[in-house]
């Protein structure tokens, strides 16, 4: 019996180990990278506009922000 009892809180400890691992949360790409690629300001030369204020803007001819 004692034997059992063992066994199972070996079990008992295991199965919270793995689920306390499992709530670790890692984002493929980073959401670092989306932040550095548009922080305020950002110009994208291939489509020709810039970020400001959390949306973007095409470029006009005598544009300050595109450079």
């Amino acid at each position: 019996m004692a034997g059992i009892r063992t066994i199972l809180s070996h079990f008992f400890l295991l199965g919270l180990l793995a689920l306390s691992s499992g709530c670790v949360v890692h984002e493929r790409g980073g959401s670092e990278a989306r932040e550095q690629a548009y922080r305020e300001g950002y110009y994208d030369r291939e489509h020709n506009r810039y970020y400001h204020e959390h949306t973007w803007h095409e470029c006009m001819e005598h544009d300050a922000y595109c450079h």
